[in-house]
C-alpha cells in the first residue's frame, strides 16, 4: 500500500495556515518570556491576597470569588511557568477570568451552573491544549 502525502492548506498568497496550536506555539525571547510570567505569578499571588483578606473581613463583594481566584491563579500560572518560551499561556488566561467574570455576575441558578460547567471545561481545555502548544514548539522543525 503507498502512502500519500496530504497538501497543506496554503492562501492565495502562497502562506501557509497555520492551527492556533502552531500560533500559540510560536517561541518568543526566554527572557521576555521569563519576565512576563513573573509579573503574571505576581499579579495573581496579589489578586489572590486580595481575595483571602476580603473573604476573612467578610466583605466578599468587595474582591473575587476566593476558590476561583485560587484555582484559576495555580492553573494558569502553573501553565505558564511551563510554557514561558511560548505565548500559549495566553489561552488559559483569557478562559480563567471569563471564568471569573461569570463567577462574580449573578446569573439564574440554572443558567449560573450551566456556565460555570461551560467554562471549567473550556478552562480544563485550554490548559491541556496550551500545555501540548508549548509542547509543539520545542519539537525540532525542518
Amino acid at each position: 500500500m503507498t502512502e500519500h502525502a496530504t497538501p497543506t492548506v496554503t492562501h492565495d498568497d502562497g502562506v501557509q495556515s497555520q492551527g492556533l496550536s502552531q500560533l500559540l506555539a510560536k517561541r518568543i525571547p526566554a527572557g521576555l518570556g521569563a519576565v512576563l510570567v513573573t509579573l503574571l505569578a505576581i499579579a495573581s499571588f496579589l489578586v489572590w491576597v486580595w481575595s483571602l483578606v476580603v473573604t476573612w473581613i467578610s466583605h466578599i463583594e468587595w474582591g473575587l470569588p476566593f476558590f476561583q481566584v485560587t484555582v484559576a491563579a495555580l492553573l494558569v500560572v502553573g501553565v505558564a511557568f511551563y510554557a514561558y518560551k511560548t505565548l500559549a499561556w495566553l489561552l488559559p488566561l483569557i478562559v480563567s477570568a471569563f471564568w471569573i467574570w461569570v463567577s462574580v455576575v449573578p446569573f439564574q441558578p440554572i443558567f449560573q451552573v450551566l456556565f460555570q460547567t461551560i467554562t471549567v471545561t473550556a478552562l480544563i481545555a485550554a490548559a491541556v491544549f496550551a500545555v501540548q502548544a508549548a509542547a509543539e514548539a520545542e519539537k525540532a522543525r525542518f
